[in-house]
């Protein structure tokens, strides 16, 4: 996944309104009272230079002090607001980020290579927020309000708060220009690290098998290597900018009690007016320091919500669906074609055909012929690369996948099991009759395989280091969970592929049975066992697909060439 653009600044800022509305309003009021409360500090130390110390008057200081440490505990309680608002809102971008990547990821086939960026991009921003570093954006519309009250104490004060924001602002303005860049394509470099890890993680048998680390690390290394000098080349500007920051404030305010202190002499201000003046500079420069100095953190935020932005924007509120009744047992295929996502040509040309309940068809063709991609787009995984599937008469991909789920049984070639039970996996998640969950695995041939297990059917799976299964035992567990609930459709690539005899002639049993109780079945496989067993067979040759009768195809294959010992298809 390449990373998005780093969005604009303004931009960035209207989308966060656009995104959190419900929190912006409150968390602003709660800055209004942060920042006016500010003032009590300044004005505090004004009260005590110019009229505690020249009165005496003990009893005043008393009721300044009390009247200043009640503000106080107003301004506590306002932060306190902001600062919860600011992670509530965090909860609430996640919560809405986590659904909609989720949702993504099982409507678009090409996002499931995105998923991990996309949770790390997730985590990004919801940090962000939950730390309030979004509320310096907050405070900096106030910066003009603590400039004017300078020009109130004194317009030379004034003048250098005010030419000393523009300085701090220009910084601002110049290390978004500049960094930008080279933020990106850091960004983009990390990223490029990240996913080679991620897939080397899932092929540490093979890397160490055949003594491929050294190499793997080294490539990996040098991806790593360039990410980290580009970061460090934006690194050292980004450095820059916020010393200079930094370094600018601390001079402003020796500039502003230096002429404080001038003012003072010639009895244009008064002495309390040089420690006040000093102090709202800092408030007023306090946000755009915080901004110049934080500004990586910004530019990673901004690039990860640009490329989360059509996830992170509230959709339009839809009508919810009506769940469908379970469909009739009846498949058309018309002019469908099929493509890998993202494809520009079809692997499997358009054909027209007609299934009908009772029907075990299996789907034979050469390695990359295409068996796969079409099984996928049965099972609603991929969408059609043209034309449509009916199934029932309802055109399958136009159907809400959790409405249509429970009608369709699906067993890939590399079965993969959800983190939970094995009782959990078959009976696909949800709350259900145990005796339903063990009737599927009778069904599939895996009940007695499952009782072997430590636990049985609540023996935990799905997660690295917990119950290790074979191929073959997640095979079987895969075909009780597609056999769960007796689906109208099912599709099956190479299910005895990692079995062994006996397991192979249950599972060809099971595939007839589901047949013969009235379902569709439509199988891959190179598997004359249940070649044998099936109704019609469909060739992939060339991109082209033809239908035959099974008992027609095996007289030809048998007059062509004798069967094979191996018992699979030639």
């Amino acid at each position: 996944m390449t990373p998005a653009p780093t969005l604009p600044l303004f931009a960035w800022l209207r989308s966060v309104g656009t995104a959190i509305p419900n929190y912006i309003v409150p968390i602003l009021l709660f800055s209004i009272v942060s920042n006016l409360l500010l003032l009590v500090s300044p004005f505090y130390m004004l009260q005590v230079y110019d009229r505690i110390l020249t009165s005496g008057s003990i009893d005043t200081l008393i009721w300044l002090t009390v009247i200043s440490v009640f503000l106080l505990v107003i301004y506590g309680a306002a932060e306190v607001g902001r600062r919860r608002l600011s992670t509530l809102a965090a909860i609430d971008l996640d919560d809405r980020l986590s659904e909609n990547t989720f949702l993504d990821f099982t409507d678009r086939p090409e996002a499931g290579a995105d998923l991990p960026t996309n949770l790390r991009e997730m985590a990004r921003l919801r940090g962000y927020f939950a730390n309030q570093a979004i509320l310096p954006f907050f405070d900096l519309p106030f910066a003009p309000f603590f400039l004017a009250v300078l020009f109130v104490i004194h317009p030379l004060i004034g003048i250098i708060g005010l030419v000393g924001a523009a300085l701090m602002v220009a910084l601002a303005a110049s290390a978004e220009g500049l960094t930008r860049n080279a933020h990106d394509d850091a960004i983009r470099k990390d990223s490029q690290a990240f996913e080679l890890a991620l897939g080397l993680s899932r092929q540490r048998s093979a890397i160490v098998s055949m003594g491929l680390t050294k190499n793997t690390l080294s490539k990996w290394r040098a991806i790593k290597s360039d990410a980290q000098d580009t970061a460090l080349s934006g690194g050292k500007r980004e450095i820059g900018f916020a010393a200079s920051s930094r370094s600018i404030r601390q001079m402003l305010q020796i500039l502003v009690l230096g002429a404080g202190g001038a003012l003072a002499v010639q009895q244009q201000v008064s002495p309390g007016a040089i420690v006040a003046g000093s102090i709202i500079l800092g408030r007023a420069l306090g946000p755009i320091d915080q901004i110049v100095g934080g500004w990586r953190n910004i530019a990673s935020v901004r690039q990860a919500w640009a490329a989360q932005i059509d996830r992170i924007l509230p959709a339009p509120a839809t009508e919810p669906e009506i769940p469908l009744p379970r469909p009739e047992a009846s498949v058309l295929f018309d002019r469908l074609s099929v493509a890998p996502p993202g494809s520009e040509a079809p692997l499997v040309r358009p054909f027209k055909l007609s299934l009908e309940g009772g029907t075990l068809v299996t789907l034979i063709g050469p390695i990359g012929s295409g068996k796969t991609s079409l099984l996928q787009t049965i099972s609603g995984a991929w969408r059609p690369f043209s034309g449509h599937i009916n199934l029932g008469g309802r055109e399958l991909h136009a159907w809400n996948s959790d409405d249509r789920g429970p009608y369709v049984g699906y067993v890939p070639q590399h079965v993969e099991l959800l983190p939970g039970s094995i009782a959990q996996n078959i009976a696909r998640m949800s709350e259900c009759d145990p005796e339903q969950v063990i009737e599927a695995a009778q069904r599939a041939g895996a009940h007695e395989v499952i009782l072997r297990l430590p636990e049985g059917y609540n023996t935990s799976v799905g997660v690295p280091g917990i119950a290790s299964l074979s191929s073959g035992q997640r095979q079987l567990i895969g075909l009780s969970r597609a056999l769960f609930g007796n689906p109208v459709l099912l599709i099956l690539d190479e299910p005895t592929a990692n079995l062994d005899l006996d397991a192979g002639r249950k599972t060809i049993a099971a595939l007839r049975e589901a047949a013969d109780g009235g379902a569709i079945v439509i199988v891959a496989t190179h598997d004359l066992g249940i070649l044998r067993v099936s109704e019609t067979v469909l060739a992939i040759r060339d991109g082209g697909v033809v239908a035959a009768d099974t008992k027609r195809y095996l007289e030809s294959l048998e007059q062509a060439s004798p069967p094979r010992a191996t018992g699979q298809i030639a």
